[in-house]
């Protein structure tokens, strides 16, 4: 059990992975962040906190917020030798992961070794049948996704980790083996369509979160690649919650996650993996339920159609249009290489809702043109449009597109 490193000059690292190899008893308990400085030390730190029982909170260090956040609470970097008193001291946890903040403030979600423990259970009983013997890992481990399914999974099955710094698609195919389970994201699916090299990849698997991958580009990618790609729904604060494969509609809900809805459709989540506690500017006790904002419909067998976040869904004449939706009849135009959108709430305008659209393209796109985009695959609908066109749509860590301020 090892985690093998490629590196841009053909060179390999290797280290193995077993515990006597991280003892380190003086981190027990101990408060202390790891940045999202080289993937290869992201992973090391990992292993070590969680081997020695540390309390390591993980984040993204370009984030000036986050980090300025952590500084004012004194919070020290992971293995300090002299780490400071710490609010987080007395608290029951093993990592702490913050949200993207995409509907707000980052919030940083507790994370104790059971609700992980839980959930790599029932991540090891989903791909049982897949005979895994190695898992290759495109996504960062400052976020819940990467070392749940990068690290904690492969660890916890005694199955190899392969790593590169900056994956290109080409390297990505080329490190692909049999029996291989690929944790990536849409951002790559997307990328491994687009080239020309082919490559059988039945006995491999590919899992794929972070953000939605429209059915067309799932279809094209298991028939060009003969293999199947798992999607997997869920956040920060719940761990996951279902899954679909390929381009399947419906979500089906992880083993042992209870899924309901509220009177306005919106999807409540209680599991094994929902955090307890959330810290802002204080901490919030959750007891292992969350309220999402998330519009489904829910079937007699629990399964799910998912139509959006109330911050992403347009209301016209009595109908819910996802931005999700609008992004991808944007992006099928060949001069529009990513669209951003998001409902803006006005409430003393005529027209309540307006899409706020942003377009990377070098075509000088009017209001009317995009208009009739829309309402050529909507239907003639009546909604204001506010439009930016900009060089670059700038994306996080993980491939999601991020809003320009």
């Amino acid at each position: 059990m090892n985690l093998i490193v490629y590196h841009d000059d053909l060179s390999v690292t290797k280290h193995a992975l077993e515990k006597e190899h991280f003892h380190n008893p003086s981190i027990q308990n101990k408060v202390g962040y790891i940045g999202s400085d080289k993937k290869e030390n992201n992973a090391l730190q990992f292993f070590e906190s969680f081997y020695n029982d540390g309390k390591a909170i993980l984040f993204d260090h370009t984030n000036k917020v986050i980090s300025q956040k952590l500084q004012t609470l004194g919070i020290q970097p992971f293995g300090s030798k002299t780490p400071t008193p710490t609010i987080f001291d007395e608290k029951d946890f093993s990592m702490m992961y913050f949200t993207s903040g995409s509907t707000g403030e980052s919030v940083g979600a507790l994370k104790t070794k059971q609700h992980l423990l839980e959930e790599i259970k029932v991540l090891t009983q989903l791909f049982s049948s897949k005979k895994i013997k190695r898992v290759v890992v495109t996504v960062p481990f400052i976020h819940i996704y990467g070392t749940l399914f990068g690290l904690l999974y492969p660890l916890l099955n005694g199955l190899d980790i392969i790593l590169k710094e900056h994956f290109l698609p080409h390297d990505l195919l080329h490190l692909i083996d049999e029996h291989s389970l690929v944790v990536t994201t849409p951002l790559y699916i997307k990328a491994l369509n687009k080239i020309g090299e082919h490559k059988d990849l039945s006995n491999s698997t590919f899992v794929s979160s972070t953000g939605p991958l429209d059915a067309q580009s799932a279809v094209t990618f298991s028939q060009k690649f003969n293999t199947d790609v798992i999607q997997i729904f869920g956040s920060t604060e719940t761990g996951g919650i279902a899954y679909k494969t390929n381009d399947e509609t419906l979500w089906t809900p992880l083993e042992s996650v209870k899924v309901s809805t509220n009177e306005q459709s919106e999807l409540q989540i209680a599991s094994a993996f929902v955090s307890d506690e959330l810290y802002e500017n204080g901490f919030k006790t959750i007891n292992g339920v969350v309220q999402s904002f998330d519009y489904v419909e829910l079937n007699a067998h629990n399964q799910f159609k998912l139509i959006g976040r109330s911050s992403q869904i347009l209301k016209i004449a009595g109908k819910r249009y996802s931005t999700i939706q609008i992004e991808h009849i944007l992006e099928e135009q060949e001069d529009i290489a990513k669209a951003l959108v998001f409902v803006e709430h006005v409430d003393d305008a005529l027209k309540d809702e307006i899409l706020d659209i942003t377009l990377e393209t070098k075509t000088p796109y009017t209001t009317k043109q995009i208009k009739q985009i829309l309402q050529h695959n909507l239907s003639n609908l009546k909604f204001s449009i506010k439009l930016t066109l900009v060089e670059h749509i700038p994306t996080s860590s993980v491939g999601k597109k991020l809003k320009i301020t």
